[in-house]
């Protein structure tokens, strides 16, 4: 066929229907029904693909800015949920407005779980945890593994050395428990850790007491740095376990594996009885 002759074609049929629309206006919201129920679909899939994104993010910013492109799709959906409410109240059919009374449950379900995950989601007390004790804790660490082999380098009584030397093993285990507390998703199992953590925590305190009379003078700078780095450390891990029993950035992960995708499939489903209740309107009765 010609290509003026398909323009023409493609223009006729568009004419008709138009004209055809004009005659039976329900063919024209029936069309624009459809065309809502398309785009929130889509709009929900970017809101999920987007939510994903702000639990698995690496940083507090593109937490947050994932978490804003989830909320304004969710924002878009629920004002196109409206025009297509009132597009459905005008045709008045029992299976439209049942269709869309359960899309709508389903989805209110989805938006209060999106409420709760996103909040989640941003805090990253996981991520944050993580991060202080990487940094901040292990340059504590440093600095009192540093100072006690100062201490060490100076003293002549093996009692105290052994005991300087079982200080230096139990906050290296502090720290190894510490990293293993921070993904743990268990109440139980954090416990456990945390109770490991304070017995070597008096073995620190017990070493450096049993040390201390037999440290010569000399080595009062290095005596005098090791406390201020243990009194550090132990700030720091106490805001580590507090971060890490917070678990936002565990428990986001599993709402959004697990409750969420359910919560979607279910709201997707309502949306495609929605829309097949839609296309058995008007044009297929015709």
């Amino acid at each position: 066929m010609p290509l003026g002759s398909s323009r023409a074609t493609i223009l006729s049929i568009a004419i008709a229907c138009a004209a055809a629309c004009s005659r039976h206006p329900a063919l024209l919201r029936q069309v624009e029904k459809l065309g809502l129920v398309n785009n929130i679909q889509r709009e929900l899939i970017e809101s999920v693909e987007a939510e994903k994104s702000a639990v698995v993010a690496t940083t507090d910013e593109e937490s947050k800015a994932f978490a804003e492109q989830s909320k304004r799709s969710a924002e878009q959906i629920d004002k196109l949920k409206t025009r297509l409410g009132k597009l459905i109240a005008e045709d008045d059919r029992p299976q439209e407005t049942e269709k869309l009374a359960v899309f709508g449950a389903k989805w209110d379900e989805l938006k209060a779980i999106d409420a709760r995950l996103l909040a989640l989601a941003v805090a990253n007390t996981n991520l944050k945890a993580g991060r202080l004790l990487a940094k901040e804790g292990s340059a504590a660490l440093d600095r009192f593994v540093t100072a006690v082999d100062a201490m060490t380098l100076v003293c002549t009584d093996v009692t105290a050395i052994r005991s300087l030397s079982s200080a230096v093993s139990a906050i290296a285990r502090i720290q190894a428990l510490l990293f293993a507390h921070i993904p743990e998703a268990s109440d139980a199992e954090m416990t456990t850790i945390e109770a490991k953590i304070r017995t070597l925590t008096a073995t620190v305190d017990g070493a450096l007491r049993a040390a201390g009379p037999s440290i010569p003078a000399s080595a009062s700078d290095a005596t005098a740095d090791a406390a201020k780095a243990w009194a550090d450390y132990q700030r720091i891990a106490a805001e580590v376990t507090r971060l890490s029993r917070l678990n936002t950035n565990v428990i986001s992960f599993d709402v959004s594996t697990h409750e969420k995708r359910t919560a979607t499939t279910a709201c997707l489903g309502a949306l495609t009885e929605l829309r097949s209740a839609i296309q058995a309107g008007p044009v297929a009765t015709r």
